[in-house]
């Protein structure tokens, strides 16, 4: 007598919808890798020099002195804790080097961070948005950092994590993973409102016990802050590191403009040639700034991602500097979801971009870790 199996379901058909991002994360890493291990080799370091330069080195030295006063003049206080304790915790318990460590959590916090991006853009848009946002995610000009020792990677997971926790109602679940993303970058505390608007929405418009957990992200922010009174004396020591140790400041003009920071650029780009990559931040501004001006217009997306999208770009961009714009636009998924929208219908754009934005990483990677021309 023939035994009745129960059918179990087949591991293709639990993949099924990961494919495509995994796929294309794993060819935008091994391409990215391939790049930068060139870049080192060329420069006559190590082949995994590249991986660690410019914000790298800071990373690489907080896993190892962690927020030490008398290190570097205190100014290691200027990055968050989440992604250095993360590298170190990894370096120490695998026994490699915190650089080696530091690729290898940037590296899987991009993998699953992608395929979540895919599901929850999926499930509102479609296929077609959600694999051209994963492809211009993936293959942007400075993707080659989602590899790198940065804390990109690691953010990106968490803020897509956020979003995907709650569109299935979990706010609490939300809300803790969006304090970890306070901790990985301050922007993170940007989280904060959208996740407010979203829970008040769902109750109805009427307050609801769900945006209680909510506080766990300023009481991040705040246990950061005591930590570094502990250390330093001065609860406020990022934000005094990064005046002086990177010019940032508070210039509500910066953000005014940034539907036509290109100009700006233009003009201080072409007056002043030590400053031509300056184009490039301000070209981003500008394009960050018009889509989701657009996509604000035309509702593309509802109300809580335009708003953290916007709040993620204007905080940047107030603290005084377009410097770095393009990588901080990249890890922002609402800005490449906007992107996708535009990108997909227009079948000859995406084929050209397929095309050019592997080339731009290229260049891109040349440019800033190559002859350290650009701040990436």
């Amino acid at each position: 007598m023939a035994a009745i199996g129960v059918p179990v379901p087949r591991l293709g058909i639990r993949l099924d919808g990961w494919r495509y991002p995994l796929a294309v994360g794993i060819l935008s890493r091994l391409f990215s890798m391939a790049v930068l291990v060139a870049i080192g080799l060329a420069r006559g370091e190590s082949a995994l020099a590249a991986f660690g330069g410019w914000d790298g080195i800071w990373y690489q030295r907080l896993a190892v002195y962690g927020y030490d006063p008398t290190v570097a003049h205190g100014n290691g206080v200027a990055f968050s804790p989440l992604y250095p304790v993360l590298v170190r915790v990894t370096g120490n318990g695998l026994g490699w080097s915190y650089l080696v460590a530091g690729i290898a959590v940037s590296t899987v916090a991009f993998l699953v961070a992608i395929i979540l991006l895919h599901r929850l853009i999926e499930r509102r848009m479609g296929e077609r948005v959600a694999r051209t946002a994963v492809w211009l995610t993936a293959f942007f000009p400075v993707a080659y950092l989602f590899s790198s020792v940065y804390t990109e990677s690691v953010f990106l997971l968490l803020t897509v994590l956020t979003f995907v926790l709650l569109e299935r109602g979990w706010s609490t679940g939300a809300s803790i993973v969006g304090s970890l993303a306070v901790l990985a970058r301050p922007t993170g505390i940007l989280l904060a409102p959208p996740l407010a608007w979203r829970i008040w929405k769902d109750a109805g418009h009427r307050p609801s016990w769900r945006l209680v957990p909510i506080l766990l992200l300023p009481a991040a922010y705040v246990a950061f802050g005591a930590y570094l009174y502990y250390r330093t004396g001065n609860p406020f020591a990022t934000q005094t590191a990064q005046a002086a140790g990177w010019g940032r400041g508070v210039n509500v003009l910066l953000v005014i403009g940034m539907p036509i920071a290109l100009l700006n650029g233009l003009f201080v780009g072409l007056h002043d040639t030590s400053r031509f990559m300056y184009i490039v931040d301000t070209a981003f501004a500008m394009a960050w700034a018009l889509l989701l001006l657009e996509g604000l217009v035309r509702r593309r997306l509802p109300g809580e991602y335009l708003l953290y999208g916007w709040l993620a770009v204007i905080l940047p961009v107030l603290a005084g500097t377009y410097l770095a714009l393009p990588r901080y636009g990249m890890g922002i998924f609402v800005v490449m979801w906007l992107a996708a929208i535009h990108v997909t219908s227009r079948p000859r754009l995406a084929l050209g971009l397929k095309i050019a934005l592997p080339l731009a990483l290229i260049a891109t990677a040349v440019v800033s870790l190559g002859f350290e021309h650009y701040t990436p």
